[in-house]
C-alpha cells in the first residue's frame, strides 16, 4: 500500500498524514517533484524526480514509477498535473493504480472559472455575476483568470481607467462585483464513485498569496450543503475543496472549486475528515469504516509560519529520503 504523493514540493503536513495512515499497513509514502532538492524529498520515505508534466517522458516516467515503487494511489496537488493524470487513468488503473480524479468534462469545468461559473447558473447554484467593465457604475470589481490557482491573476480594480491601465484579454479573465463578505473553504471527501461522505467549512481569515495562513473551523450547515451538492453533481472522487462567500443576509456564493487537496486543507483533515485514513481505507476495500462519518472539531484554528530545516543536520542524524 504504497502512495504517490506528485508536486509534493513543501507539502510536509500532507506526507504526514499519509504516512500516518499507510505505515501501519506496512505501506511508504512516495513524494514526487520536478524539484530535485525540494523540501519533500527530506520528509517522505521516498522521493523520485519527475519531468515537468509538459515534457514527452513524464507519463512514461510516472508509469515506471507507479511500477517500481508499487504505487497503489496518487495523489495530485496542483492544477496542472490534473488533466494529464487524467487522461492516463485508464493506463494507471490496468497497473491497479487508484487515481481519484472526475471525468475529463467536470475536470475541465473546475479548471475554467468561465465555464464553472456558467455551470453553477444553470444548475442553480449561488454565484457572483459577471459585469461590464466598460460601465463605470460596475466598480469596483474583481479580476480574476480564467484558468489559473491561488492568487495568480487576480485583480482588485476600482475604476475604469485602472481596469484599462491592466491592457487584460477579456477572453482570459472574469469580472465580477467585489465582494466584502467572508471568504470560506469548504474541504469534501469523496468515495471513489462520486458519492459525498463528509464536509468540513473553515473560515478563511487572513490570506497570503491565496493561501490560507489562518483559519477556524466553523459549523454553517448552509454552505456544506451547497458544496456537497456541488460536489456530486460534477461527480469528483478524493478530497475537494469549495472556495465560498457567505453572509448571514445573502448566504453563500460558490467562488471556484479545487478538485484536489488545497493549501489549508491540513486543517480539515485534522479536525475530523481523516482524509489520508479514510482514502487508504477506500484503496484496500474497508468501505465501510470509510464512509462513516467522524466528529468535526469546530472552533479547532490552525495558524502557518514558516520554518527552515538544515540538511546537514538530517543527514547526521540519518534522516531525510533516498
Amino acid at each position: 500500500m504504497n502512495i504517490l504523493i506528485c508536486s509534493a514540493s513543501a507539502k510536509i503536513q500532507l506526507i504526514e498524514f499519509f504516512q500516518a495512515a499507510v505505515r501501519p499497513e506496512g505501506g511508504k509514502i512516495v513524494a514526487a517533484d520536478m524539484e530535485a532538492h525540494c523540501c519533500a524529498r527530506y520528509f517522505a520515505d521516498a522521493f523520485v524526480q519527475l519531468p515537468a508534466d509538459r515534457d514527452p517522458a513524464y507519463g512514461e516516467t510516472l508509469l515506471r514509477v507507479c511500477r517500481e515503487h508499487a504505487i497503489r494511489l496518487i495523489i495530485p496537488t496542483r492544477d496542472g498535473e490534473l488533466k494529464l493524470l487524467a487522461a492516463m487513468k485508464p493506463e494507471l488503473e490496468a497497473m491497479g493504480v487508484t487515481v481519484p480524479l472526475p471525468a475529463g468534462e467536470s475536470l475541465d469545468i473546475c479548471l475554467d472559472k468561465a465555464r464553472f461559473h456558467d455551470f453553477c447558473v444553470t444548475h442553480g447554484y449561488p454565484v457572483l455575476p459577471f459585469v461590464d467593465p466598460s460601465s463605470p457604475g460596475n466598480f469596483p470589481v474583481f479580476v480574476r483568470k480564467r484558468i489559473s490557482s491561488g492568487s495568480r491573476g487576480a485583480y482588485a480594480v476600482h475604476s475604469v481607467d485602472a481596469f484599462n491601465g491592466l491592457a487584460l484579454r477579456l477572453e482570459d479573465h472574469i469580472v465580477q462585483p467585489y465582494c466584502e463578505a467572508a471568504e470560506y473553504s469548504c474541504d469534501i471527501l469523496m468515495d471513489f464513485e462520486g458519492r459525498a461522505l463528509q464536509a468540513v467549512v473553515r473560515e478563511r481569515q487572513r490570506l497570503v498569496n491565496g493561501e490560507s495562513w489562518r483559519s477556524q473551523i466553523v459549523d454553517i450547515p448552509d454552505l456544506s450543503a451547497i458544496a456537497i451538492n456541488l460536489a456530486e453533481k460534477l461527480g469528483l472522487r478524493g478530497h475537494n475543496l469549495v472556495q465560498m462567500f457567505w453572509n448571514e443576509t445573502q448566504g453563500g456564493h460558490v467562488i471556484e472549486v479545487n478538485p484536489r487537496f488545497g493549501g489549508g486543507s491540513s486543517l480539515s483533515i485534522r479536525g475530523g475528515l481523516d482524509s489520508a485514513e479514510r482514502m487508504v481505507q477506500m484503496v484496500l476495500g474497508r468501505h465501510e469504516a470509510a464512509r462513516t462519518p467522524r466528529p468535526l472539531r469546530a472552533g479547532l484554528t490552525a495558524i502557518r509560519y514558516a520554518r527552515d530545516i538544515f540538511l546537514g543536520d538530517l543527514d547526521a542524524n540519518g534522516s531525510g529520503s533516498n
